[in-house]
C-alpha cells in the first residue's frame, strides 16, 4: 500500500495540526486515563478519588461502581457547588461506553476542575471484567430527582451505529426512517429521502457547513417527521456512497438529537433483516427543536487558531489523489491541511459495505498513533465523508470533531492565512 507508506512518512516528519474541542481548557495538563485495575485497587484500599457516574439515574440504579455518585452529564454545571469537586485532587468520570464521559470531561475542564481521569473501558468493560457493582438508589438523588431524569433513559445515547436487525426493531417501534440515496430504483417501506444539501448554504465557499438559522433547520427537520423522543434511523448504500448517512447522523447529533443512528451495511443490511420495499407515505410533522451541541464540530477559524498545537491528529478522509493535490470537486486550491494524515474513509469498510470490526478499526488508528485519548479532527471536501468517519469514531469512544466547511471553505481563504501542503 504505497499511499499508506507515504501517509506514515508524512505523519512522522510533519508537525501535527492540533485542536482542542470548543471550550476546553489546557487538556494535556488536566485530563488522563485510569485503568480499571488501578481504580478497583484504590477502592479496596479506601484511597479512591471522587468517582462520577454521568449516565442516567436508571442506568446508575441497575449497577454502578462502588462509591460512585450519579449526576447526568448534561446537568454537571448545575450541581458543581453541591459536588464540592474543588475539594478533591482528582475526579474519575465514566459512562457506558465513553461518549457521555468525554462530554463530562469537557464540561469539568471548562469549569476549571483540576485533574480529571476517564475510566478506561467505562462501565461496559467493567461489567465484562466482572468487577464489583453496587445497586441502589442514586446517591446523587438530591441533585438529580428520578422524576426529572426518567425521560432521559436513552440506550442510543452512546451509539451512533446499529445493525440491520437493531434498525428493524427501531423501525417497528416507530423510528423515523431516512434514506440518503438520491437515486434508488426502490425505496424501503416508510422511508423518507433526505439529502445533506437541504441543510447547508447555497454559497459555493461554505456549502459544506450547516445552516446557521436554527429556526429554519427546525422547520426542515420537523417537515421530515423528526421528533424529539423518536429514534431516527439513517441508511445509504455504503459501497457506492459518499458517507451521506454518517453526515446526516453527525448533523442530527450536532443539532441536538440524541437518538440518531446509521445502519451498518446500509440498505442491504435492512433488506436482509426483513425491512420491506414499499411506497412512500405521507409525513406527519415532528416536534424536534434544534438545540446545538458543539462537541463534534469545529469551524475554520477554530482550526486555524490551533495550528502548531500538539494534542490533536488531523485526518484527511479523502482519496490519496485529493490529499496529494488534485482538485476534483471544485476546490479553489489543492493539497491538504498542514500536518494532516490521510485515511480514506472507505478504508474502514469491507467490500460489501459493512464496517470493519472494532478491533480492525482501532488497529488502523493505532498505527497512526491515534488512541481514545487523542483529540481528532476530520475533514474532506465538504464535511460529508468526514462526517461519516466522525460517526464511526464517536461510536468507538474516540474524541472527534468534524470540520464541515472542509476544503471547499478552507481553500477559498488566502494561502498565507489558510495554507495547504502538496505531495
Amino acid at each position: 500500500m504505497g499511499s499508506v507508506h507515504r501517509q506514515r512518512v508524512k505523519f512522522l516528519w510533519a508537525t501535527c495540526l492540533c485542536l482542542q474541542l470548543a471550550g476546553c481548557g489546557a487538556l494535556a495538563e488536566t485530563s488522563g486515563r485510569i485503568s480499571q485495575q488501578e481504580l478497583i485497587s484504590q477502592i479496596e484500599a479506601g484511597t479512591a478519588p471522587l468517582v462520577l457516574d454521568v449516565r442516567t439515574v436508571e442506568e446508575y440504579q441497575t449497577g454502578h461502581i462502588p462509591g460512585a455518585i450519579n449526576v447526568h452529564f448534561r446537568e454537571i454545571n448545575e450541581h458543581l457547588d453541591e459536588l464540592n469537586l474543588s475539594d478533591h485532587q482528582s475526579v474519575v468520570v465514566y459512562c457506558e461506553r465513553g461518549i457521555r464521559a468525554n462530554i463530562a470531561e469537557q464540561t469539568l475542564r471548562t469549569a476549571g476542575i483540576g485533574t480529571i481521569l476517564h475510566l478506561e473501558g467505562d462501565m461496559s468493560q467493567w461489567r465484562q471484567n466482572d468487577l464489583p457493582l453496587e445497586q441502589s438508589m442514586a446517591s446523587g438523588e438530591a441533585t438529580q430527582p428520578p422524576t426529572e431524569i426518567s425521560t432521559r433513559a436513552n440506550p442510543l445515547e452512546d451509539r451512533w451505529i446499529v445493525t440491520g436487525k437493531e434498525a428493524k426493531q427501531l423501525i417497528e417501534q416507530g423510528a423515523t426512517l431516512l434514506d440518503t440515496r438520491k437515486v434508488a430504483l426502490n425505496r424501503l417501506q416508510g422511508s423518507i429521502y433526505v439529502g445533506w444539501k437541504q441543510f447547508s448554504p447555497e454559497e459555493v465557499d461554505i456549502r459544506g457547513r450547516l445552516l446557521e438559522n436554527d429556526e429554519l433547520l427546525t422547520q426542515k427537520l420537523q417537515s421530515l417527521g423528526i421528533s424529539q423522543q423518536k429514534p431516527v434511523v439513517v441508511f445509504a448504500n455504503p459501497p457506492n456512497g459518499w458517507g451521506e448517512d454518517g453526515r446526516i447522523v453527525w448533523m442530527l447529533r450536532t443539532l441536538g438529537h440524541t437518538q440518531a443512528v446509521m445502519v451498518d451495511g446500509g440498505v442491504n443490511a435492512l433488506v436482509k433483516a426483513g425491512v420491506r420495499m414499499g411506497r412512500n407515505h405521507s409525513v406527519t410533522p415532528g416536534d424536534f427543536v434544534v438545540e446545538r451541541n458543539s462537541t463534534w464540530e469545529i469551524s475554520r477559524d477554530q482550526l486555524k487558531a490551533q495550528l502548531g498545537n500538539e494534542n490533536v491528529v488531523v485526518i484527511d478522509t479523502r482519496e490519496g489523489r485529493e490529499y496529494a493535490g488534485k482538485t476534483s470537486y471544485g476546490e479553489q486550491r489543492g493539497g491538504h491541511v498542514p500536518g494532516a494524515i490521510n485515511l480514506y474513509f472507505k478504508e474502514f469498510l469491507t467490500e460489501d459495505g459493512t464496517l470493519l470490526s472494532p478491533q480492525e478499526i482501532r488497529a488502523i488508528l493505532k498505527q497512526a498513533d491515534i488512541t481514545p485519548d487523542t483529540q481528532v479532527i476530520v475533514y474532506c471536501t465538504g464535511g460529508i465523508r468526514s462526517g461519516w468517519l466522525a460517526s464511526v469514531l464517536v461510536t468507538l469512544g474516540y474524541r472527534v470533531s468534524n470540520y464541515a466547511g472542509s476544503m471547499w471553505e478552507w481553500s477559498t481563504g488566502p494561502a498565507e492565512s489558510y495554507p495547504l501542503e502538496m505531495l
